[in-house]
């Protein structure tokens, strides 16, 4: 049973009922869902789900075309007859072909590319075919599908980024659990549902994390490696700039010094990493392309892993877990504040529908830097409204007077015709 994921399967619905030749690239991270919503959606459709291997491009073609030949055995075949077939089946009735893991059939070279364009542009005038692209890669989707360099640019015909699950979805997964726990455990893995079926209610999330992350064949091990070798050739320098990010280091200069590589290589890596999501650049909201710019992990998982994990990993002595888990878990606690910033931005933009975003910035007066949680950017007409937010995770309710310093500090934030304030 799928849990989530309403809005991406009605919009899959949606291109499906428009009863024409459609081709619509399936992206996002590792183990976010992208498998199970496409085999949620092909139930009872008719059409074939095929996932390619790393194997040659013969095999996957002779796999497919098994598949959508319906025999058991492999069958020997060009691409251009199986496309033929393919072209044949789709021709009076809808017809859906999903391709998962497609980053495997054209990591090499771009021969498959090549042909799929020339058998789009044959078909496209009235086939009934309903082709999905997925992978994830993300690099690689943009590189061979989004980008203008492509063969197969512009004969998409829509495109569906699967991103992870909000806070409300992540927790239905983690039924059994107390509030608290939840935010921790969003705070350690995200909205990535694979990882969150890992986590055992029946056990104290310390001793979660202790099977999941710490003793030699736990699931999280090696899965950061995983996640950037899906990503990049050579992971390892972007190990190194990760590292400076979780560490704190939010700027270009910082992250150069510690990682001993020049500005300019920081900012190619720092590029890459923004277009997978891993990362994120953050510059107050009143002063988006100036200089004043932060980098952060915006990866939960990965943050917590270069955060918490990695630094101590191999210190983990299994005879005494508390060696190690002690210190952990009380830097969970320093680490909730941020992730309840994070769920609190979320459910301002569910209610406001704007876009999120901070600010910080010297007060004249005072001359200290001032620094504000949330600030949503909202579109009224002509008018842009900004909604400040305070997020305060403590045991002791917010008092009048936070009010009133965020007021004070959203009069020094430009640009916005009307502000109205929020302490969660």
């Amino acid at each position: 049973h799928m849990i989530g994921r309403e809005s991406e399967l009605n919009a899959l619905k949606e291109r499906y009922d428009s009863g024409r030749f459609e081709m619509i690239p399936v992206f996002g991270r590792r183990r976010v869902g992208k498998t199970t919503l496409l085999k949620e959606f092909i139930k009872g459709r008719n059409g074939v789900y095929f996932s390619a291997t790393r194997g040659s491009l013969e095999t996957n073609i002779s796999k497919l075309a098994s598949k959508v030949m319906g025999t058991a055995v492999p069958v020997r075949i060009s691409i251009e007859d199986l496309f033929h077939e393919i072209a044949e089946r789709s021709k009076q009735e809808r017809y859906v072909l999903i391709i998962d893991e497609y980053p495997n059939l054209v990591r090499k070279n771009d021969y498959f590319s090549d042909m799929l364009q020339e058998f789009i542009d044959d078909i496209e005038g009235d086939s009934k075919l309903f082709l999905i692209l997925c992978g994830s890669s993300i690099s690689i989707m943009k590189h061979q599908i989004l980008s203008s360099k492509s063969p197969i640019y512009g004969r998409r015909t829509g495109q569906l980024e699967i991103s992870q699950m909000d806070i409300w979805d992540s927790a239905k997964m983690l039924r059994g659990f107390s509030d608290e726990d939840i935010i921790r455990i969003y705070g350690m893995v995200g909205g990535v549902p694979m990882y969150l079926k890992m986590f055992d209610p029946k056990q104290s999330v310390e001793d979660n994390i202790r099977k999941l992350f710490f003793e030699d064949t736990s699931f999280f091990r090696n899965e950061h490696e995983f996640v950037l070798m899906e990503e990049f050739d050579n992971p390892f320098t972007y190990y190194s700039v990760l590292e400076a990010v979780s560490s704190g280091k939010g700027k270009v200069s910082d992250i150069a010094s510690y990682c001993s590589l020049d500005d300019s290589t920081v900012h190619k890596h720092l590029a890459s990493l923004l277009a997978t999501s891993f990362v994120e650049r953050i510059a107050p909201v009143d002063n988006p392309d100036g200089k004043n710019v932060r980098y952060r992990i915006s990866d939960n998982f990965l943050r917590f892993q270069f955060r918490r994990i990695l630094p101590v990993v191999d210190y983990y002595d299994p005879g005494n877990p508390a060696g190690t888990m002690k210190p952990l878990m009380e830097d969970l606690n320093t680490d909730l504040g941020r992730v309840f910033e994070e769920i609190c931005s979320q459910h301002m933009s569910l209610i406001h529908k704007g876009r999120p975003g901070r600010w910080w910035g010297p007060d004249p007066e005072t001359r200290k830097q001032e620094e504000i949680d949330i600030v949503l950017t909202v579109k009224e007409g002509r008018r842009t409204i900004g909604w400040f937010a305070e997020c305060k995770y403590k045991n002791s309710p917010a008092g009048v007077e936070d009010l009133a310093k965020l007021r004070k500090r959203a009069s020094l934030v430009r640009g916005f015709d009307d502000l109205r304030f929020v302490i969660y």
